[in-house]
């Protein structure tokens, strides 16, 4: 009997814990672009520089941010000033205890385009690794029948990924301060 009463308490318990509606949950804030209906953050930054101290500035930013940038830089066009790129973040489940184990991998292209006195990023096309390409973009319909809370918490572990990345790139992208000896 105490047995039972038990089951039926871890039963119910788990049945209020996944049971929350997609409602009740706050969606995940990732731009979406309008045209293409992709997550894809985008922005035009005002850096003084010529297109080309920018591009060099910027080559020196993914040479130090990336670990294997031979795998990472698809095209680096010094004349164009464009530099594309593929790479990755990871994502990871949260366990029952409170300790997260990785889950998997999402894909992303990163361009990076210099011009006078600016420069544009777009981050865009992210794919979870997966047998076909798999869209995070799915992971926004709730009415799927694959859709799960922890879809939310993955679309926020990208973002905030990313948003680490552009702050970076912000970052790196800044003219090196020139430091005069003057004794």
């Amino acid at each position: 009997m105490k047995n039972l009463a038990i089951t039926a308490l871890l039963l119910l318990s788990s049945i209020v814990l996944f049971a929350q509606k997609p409602s009740t949950l706050p969606v995940p804030a990732l731009p979406i672009d309008e045209r293409t209906n992709l997550v894809t953050y985008q922005d035009v930054v005002k850096q003084e520089g010529t297109p080309d101290v920018l591009y060099q500035r910027a080559m020196k930013w993914v040479k130090s941010y990336y670990k294997n940038t031979s795998e990472v830089i698809k095209n680096a066009d010094a004349e164009k000033k464009v530099i594309e790129m593929r790479s990755s973040v990871r994502i990871f489940s949260k366990q029952k205890d409170g300790t997260m184990l990785p889950k998997n991998v999402v894909y992303y292209n990163f361009k990076l385009e210099c011009r006078d006195n600016r420069y544009r990023y777009t981050i865009t096309n992210f794919n979870e690794k997966a047998a076909a390409a798999a869209p995070i973009e799915n992971w926004f319909k709730t009415d799927s029948p694959y859709w799960t809370p922890s879809q939310y918490d993955f679309l926020n572990q990208i973002d905030e990924q990313i948003q680490q990345l552009i702050n970076s790139l912000e970052e790196g992208m800044m003219p090196e301060e020139v430091f005069e000896d003057e004794w």
